[in-house]
This record gives structure tokens, sequence and C-alpha cells, in this order.
């Protein structure tokens, strides 16, 4: 990027925040090919971030960011069970403020073998408050 582009768009940036004005462009969406729903092709991701244990305080701001970003238009969101808390943290978060069915709920399988692996599924369903 040159010199020059980089002061006309901070000028324009500027200028829109200075006028109250901003300019957004909407979400990006992509269809899930199993089903066709439609989500967005940028998410929210739960690393380190979310992995706040039950501290209400701690939780507080979570809330908070999670509905704006519904609000936003987003509703992909990515977590693990590597995540520490984060599941559960999500989980609760998406129940109590009624946003389960607005999320589109991405997570993973870290072990082996099948059993093992459809218990873990088992267990992120149930921490994410999700039945499927």
């Amino acid at each position: 990027m040159h010199r020059r582009d980089f002061l006309r768009i901070a000028a324009m940036g500027g200028s829109a925040l200075a006028f109250g004005q901003t300019a957004a462009a909407p979400l990006q969406r992509a269809a899930v090919p199993s089903s066709g729903q439609r989500i967005a092709r940028v998410g929210l991701g739960t690393w380190q971030v979310f992995d706040v244990g039950a501290d209400p305080a701690r939780r507080a701001p979570l809330a908070e960011v999670l509905a704006e970003f519904v609000r936003s238009g987003g509703d992909v969101v990515d977590t693990s069970p590597m995540y520490g808390t984060s599941e559960d943290v999500l989980g609760d978060l998406a129940a109590e403020a009624r946003l389960r069915e607005k999320l589109f709920l991405a997570t993973k399988v870290w072990t082996t073998g099948e059993r093992p692996g459809r218990e873990q599924m088992e267990d992120s369903l149930r921490k994410l408050r999700r039945s499927s």
C-alpha cells in the first residue's frame, strides 16, 4: 500500500467517525454444503478468551461480545474441548442470552478411536447445550 492510499483511507475513516457514520460492509456468507444453511465466512473464536471458568465478572464482558456479535450479523463461533472451559462458557452464555438457535457452533474432536470420539462429541454437545 502506498502512503497516499493509507492517508486517504485514514482520512475517510476519521471523517466517518467525526460525523458519527460508519460504513461497515455486510458479512459475506456461504452455504453449508450438507444443509444449504447460509453462514458468515468469518466467525468468532473462543480460544483463550472464553476460557474464564464460572467467574461472573469475567463472563459478563463475554456475554456483551457475544450479543454484539449476533447483532452485527455474526453467527459462526469456533470452539474446542482443548480450549479449557470455553465450551461450557459459550454454551452457558448463548443459552442465557437466548442466542443458541442464532449461532452455528463449530467444535473439534481431539481424541482417537470411534468410541472416545463419540464420547467427546457428546460431551461437547452437552457443554454447548445443543442436541445436534
